[in-house]
C-alpha cells in the first residue's frame, strides 16, 4: 500500500489548454529528485474538473510514459458528466494505472443511494477506485459511516482521500479503516497531523515548489522527531500564509513561483490566468530562494 508524500501535481497547460509535455517532464525530475513517493494528477491543484477531456487524456498518457517505475501514480478522473469519469478510468486501466480516484458526484448533492450507484458505476472500468472526499469543492460532506456503506456495496472501493480539513473525522477515517483501506490526508496544515496520527499518505501541494521539505517532514515523524517535523510544519504554514497574498488559488502562486527553481509549469487555464507585478515576483522570488537556502 502507497505511503508517504504524494505530490498533488500541477498540470502544465499551453495557452491554448492543451498540455505542455516538456513541462511535464521538468516538474516530474523535480518531484523525482525531491524523493516523494507518489503523484496525484488531475485533482485541485491539477485542475482536473475544469481541464477539457482531450488534455486529462493527454495528461494521463504522458505522465505514465514519463515517470519511473517506481513513482506510483494515482490519477484523479472526477468530472460533473458520470460518463466522462468512466471513460478516463477505462483509459487509465487501459494505459497500466493501477488504480484511479473520483471526487463524488458535484453541483448536486447526491443520496446516500445515488453515492453507492455512482461508485459501483465508475467500478465497471474494472480498476480500484479511492474515494476523493472535497468536502468544500463537492457541497458535501463523505463521513466516515458514509465511507463504511459504500465499500460494503462497492468492493473496488480500497481508500480514500479525505480533503475535509477536519482532523477529528481524518483520525476516525485511520482508527475505523486504516489497517484495511488507503487513507490519505490533505490540506498543508495537516501535514505533520497526517504522518503523525498514522494515515497512509497525504496528498500534498506544497510539495509541487518544496518536495525536499515535505519528504524532510515525513521522514522526522516516521523517525519520532516530532520538534523537528513541527519546525518544518510552520514554516510550511509560513509560506502558505504568504501565498494567500496574492488573491489567487495556491497552485497559481507556485506555478510562478517553480521559475525561481528552473521548472516551467505552463499557463494557468483560462478562468485562472493572472499577473504579478515585479515588485510581487522580486517578493517571491525572496522566499523561494530563502527556502532553498539560496544566499
Amino acid at each position: 500500500m502507497l505511503r508517504g508524500v504524494v505530490t498533488a501535481l500541477i498540470t502544465p497547460f499551453m495557452d491554448d489548454g492543451s498540455l505542455c509535455r516538456p513541462c511535464l517532464e521538468q516538474q516530474i525530475e523535480l518531484q523525482v529528485k525531491g524523493g516523494v513517493n507518489a503523484l496525484f494528477i488531475s485533482g485541485t491543484y491539477g485542475e482536473g474538473v475544469i481541464t477539457s477531456t482531450r488534455t486529462r487524456e493527454e495528461l494521463l498518457k504522458a505522465t505514465i510514459e514519463i515517470a519511473p517505475s517506481n513513482l506510483a501514480i494515482l490519477p484523479h478522473v472526477g468530472s460533473a458528466d458520470v460518463e466522462v469519469v468512466l471513460h478516463l478510468a477505462k483509459l487509465a486501466r487501459d494505459l497500466g494505472y493501477k488504480a484511479i480516484s473520483t471526487v463524488g458526484p458535484i453541483y448536486h448533492v447526491p443520496t446516500k443511494t445515488g453515492l453507492v450507484k455512482y461508485f459501483n458505476y465508475i467500478a465497471k472500468a474494472g480498476v480500484d477506485i479511492v474515494i476523493y472526499n472535497n468536502k468544500g469543492r463537492q457541497g458535501y460532506n463523505i463521513s466516515p459511516d458514509d465511507f463504511e456503506y459504500i465499500v460494503r456495496e462497492v468492493p473496488s472501493v480500497i481508500g480514500i482521500k479525505d480533503t475535509s480539513y477536519d482532523v477529528d473525522q481524518l483520525l476516525e477515517y485511520v482508527k475505523r479503516f486504516g489497517s484495511k483501506y488507503f487513507i490519505a490526508g490533505a490540506g498543508d496544515n495537516l501535514l505533520y497531523y497526517t504522518f503523525a496520527i498514522g494515515a497512509s499518505a497525504h496528498i500534498c501541494g506544497i510539495s509541487n515548489l518544496f518536495p525536499e521539505l515535505v519528504v524532510e517532514l515525513y521522514r522526522a515523524v516516521s523517525e519520532g522527531n516530532h520538534a523537528k517535523a513541527l519546525e518544518l510544519q510552520y514554516k510550511i504554514n509560513s509560506f502558505r500564509k504568504f501565498m494567500k497574498k496574492f488573491g489567487v488559488e495556491a497552485q497559481e502562486v507556485i506555478r510562478v513561483a517553480l521559475k525561481f527553481r528552473g521548472v516551467n509549469a505552463g499557463s494557468p487555464p483560462l478562468q485562472l490566468k493572472f499577473e504579478l507585478n515585479e515588485q510581487q515576483l522580486l517578493e517571491l522570488k525572496k522566499i523561494v530562494e530563502e527556502y532553498l537556502g539560496v544566499k
